[in-house]
């Protein structure tokens, strides 16, 4: 192990009484720090000989000037951006491009809608004018069914005493008590479809009537009984020719179809045989088919007449052209809100009048008693008869103002596709202005007009939605 030399020591005083030597200085000038090499951070300046310096500190990075606070009961204005920056949309706003929502007045929002708005605003316009859609719903259903009633008790009623009674007693050779028998099965016949004819005359005018709440609801505007009529009656007559014009069409249909049947019969000639029986029962089917398929479809593309009647001012032959315009590029959409409609309110039909109808299968046995006369018979039958008819009415007076409702915002969904009926509207529900006419009328439109509205009318160019 080498060892190093050992070095003689210092004198203190030196050599010769000489001061000692003073260690020679770092090799840097006083006063100058080191430069730091590229990519190091730099070292704090070194204190000079024989003095304590304190390190310099490092700077420290320059605080952010906070904002300035509001004074109390004042808003803070937003800070400018930096330049060159966007500004930053207030809280609770949507930025640039940003979606922004519709306005809703009413039941529905002002834009083509879905199916789950047209059904909920169907469901809401009914609730929010109670008086003037299930009120004259139900006036009609009550009616339609004590006029049934009565046909059915003095025509049919004679009828089925006269069957009670006769059919132990009934002498098969006497051929007058068979025609007694067929002239009131025609007579009754008769009677009921006149009352048929009567209802749906009566329930054109309520369809057209009903569409009035609905338009009224879409800006949030409440609609009364009276009011509700007082607006409909000028389209009345139209309504009541819409009604015979769709009369005389399934009239139509159906001669030319029993004529091609009993065309087909006399084709056959003579021949009775089983096949030949089967074969028209077969043709028969196989032609209803393309009937029925034909009668949706147009009964489809005049599903918004009565409406345009009432909204638009029109005739019935003008409504149903203006149906057959709005209902292009959408009858199928139209058809399956349309349907789906029919089959809730076939949902909620069969929810309560099954019950009653079971009800009262089980206590006819018990009221009855015994073996009943045929005036019993006849009495008991028609006292069923009224309960089901009243609580029919009640369930018809729901369904009616309920498909009713759907029809009617099919129908302004249709006009906002097509013709900007929203921009109308819209307009209108700025105005502010309850007029107590039918929004989207010329009445209102014209009111409208006066404050800047610049709505599309029947006739114009096409909405902004392009169908």
């Amino acid at each position: 192990m080498t060892q190093e030399p050992q070095q003689p020591p210092l004198d203190p005083q030196g050599e010769g009484g000489q001061a000692p030597v003073t260690p020679a200085a770092p090799q840097q000038t006083h006063g100058q720090p080191q430069q730091p090499q590229w990519g190091q951070y730099g070292q704090p300046q070194q204190p000079q000989w024989g003095q304590y310096g304190q390190p310099q500190q490092p700077q420290q990075p320059q605080q952010p000037q906070q904002p300035q606070q509001p004074q109390w009961g004042q808003y803070g204005q937003p800070q400018q951006p930096p330049y060159g920056q966007a500004p930053q949309p207030p809280y609770g706003q949507p930025g640039y491009g940003g979606y922004v929502a519709p306005p809703k007045p009413g039941v529905i929002p002002l834009r083509p809608l879905g199916l789950g708005e047209i059904l909920d605003g169907a469901f809401q316009t009914a609730r929010r004018n109670g008086k003037a859609m299930f009120g004259s719903a139900l006036i009609f259903q009550l009616a339609t069914a004590a006029v049934t009633l009565l046909v059915m008790f003095f025509a049919f009623g004679n009828l089925m005493t006269d069957l009670f009674s006769m059919s132990s007693t009934i002498d098969e050779s006497d051929p007058a008590a068979f025609e007694a028998l067929g002239g009131q099965l025609i007579s009754y016949s008769l009677s009921m479809l006149v009352t048929a004819f009567l209802s749906v005359l009566i329930q054109m005018v309520l369809q057209g009537a009903l569409v009035v709440p609905v338009l009224r609801a879409v800006l949030n505007r409440k609609t009364t009984f009276t009011q509700m009529w007082r607006l409909t009656k000028p389209r009345v007559g139209s309504l009541i020719i819409l009604a015979l014009l769709y009369a005389v069409a399934v009239l139509a249909a159906i001669l030319i179809f029993t004529g091609i049947v009993v065309g087909l019969i006399f084709a056959m000639g003579a021949t009775t045989s089983d096949s030949a029986i089967l074969g028209v029962i077969g043709l028969s089917l196989l032609l209803s088919l393309p009937f029925v398929a034909l009668s949706v479809w147009i009964s489809t593309k005049v599903l918004v007449a009565p409406a345009a009647i009432v909204v638009e001012n029109i005739g019935a032959v003008a409504a149903i052209k203006r149906s057959w315009q709005l209902t292009r590029s959408n009858w199928w959409r139209t058809f399956g809100i349309s349907i789906l409609a029919a089959i809730i309110a076939g949902v909620i039909g069969s929810v309560i009048t099954t019950p009653v109808a079971f009800l009262a299968g089980l206590l006819t046995p018990v009221l009855v008693g015994g073996e009943p006369t045929a005036g019993q018979t006849v009495g008991i039958f028609f006292a069923t008869q009224g309960i089901a008819m009243i609580v029919g009415a009640l369930v018809g007076a729901i369904t009616l103002a309920f498909q009713t409702g759907v029809m009617g915002l099919i129908y302004v969904d249709l006009r906002m596709r097509r013709d900007g009926f929203d921009i109308t509207l819209l307009k209108e529900a700025e105005h502010g202005k309850d007029d107590g006419g039918i929004p989207g009328s010329l009445v209102s439109s014209a009111l409208a007009a006066g404050a800047g509205a610049t709505g599309a009318q029947p006739g114009q160019q096409p909405g902004p939605y392009g169908n």
